[in-house]
């Protein structure tokens, strides 16, 4: 008969190997990915180098940094990213758009942040406007959102096949890829929480 001792002792070395794991594959991997994702996505959005990400869940990371006009106006921008840990998205997207403020000083500072230019060629001439795919940025299509009073453009959205991330991570994907969706998610969870609660 298994003693409450021995079920204690299970229940912790359990634990244990459940916070290593979260540690040392879970967490060290899925960061290494966002760092590789925000290396790999320069070419389209210019991400400052010395700003980490503001947060990070299991299906999206997010960057907030701030930008000055010639002028001196200062705007937040926000990009959230699609991290494709899930095993069942097909799709991944992108998002640029302002954190608040003017549309206006929004639209003076893309060319600064947008480093596609078929993107920025869309946004200063829409006469121009082009929201196909591009192969050579990998996107399917960007899509646009604006301020209906005066045509600015509030947020930017590239949607990509699921490959242009997973495919030149690929093995930093397979390494979480490994465990069944359900327990990586369990196990990422786990690290979130130690970490919350360390940080408070």
């Amino acid at each position: 008969m298994v003693t409450a001792t021995v079920l204690l002792a299970l229940g912790i070395i359990t634990f244990i190997v459940t916070v290593v794991i979260s540690f040392k594959v879970v967490k060290q991997t899925t960061d290494k990915i966002n760092f590789a994702v925000k290396d790999q996505i320069q070419p389209l959005v210019r991400i400052p180098s010395v700003i980490p990400p503001e947060t990070k869940s299991f299906d999206k990371t997010i960057y907030i940094w701030e930008m000055e006009t010639k002028e001196g106006e200062i705007i937040k921008v926000k990009l959230t990213h699609d991290t494709a840990f899930s095993q069942k998205v097909d799709k991944v997207n992108m998002v640029l758009e302002m954190d608040g403020g003017d549309p206006s000083v929004f639209n003076k500072v893309l060319p600064a942040v947008i480093a596609d230019k078929q993107t920025i060629i869309s946004i200063v001439d829409p006469k121009r406007m082009n929201t196909e795919s591009n192969t050579e940025a990998h996107y399917n299509k960007i899509d646009f959102t604006t301020k209906p009073e005066t045509g600015q453009v509030t947020k930017v959205i590239w949607e990509f096949n699921k490959e242009f991330l997973t495919g030149r991570n690929e093995d930093l994907y397979n390494k979480i890829y490994s465990y069944p969706e359900p327990i990586l998610k369990g196990l990422y969870k786990v690290q979130r929480i130690i970490l919350e609660a360390f940080s408070t």
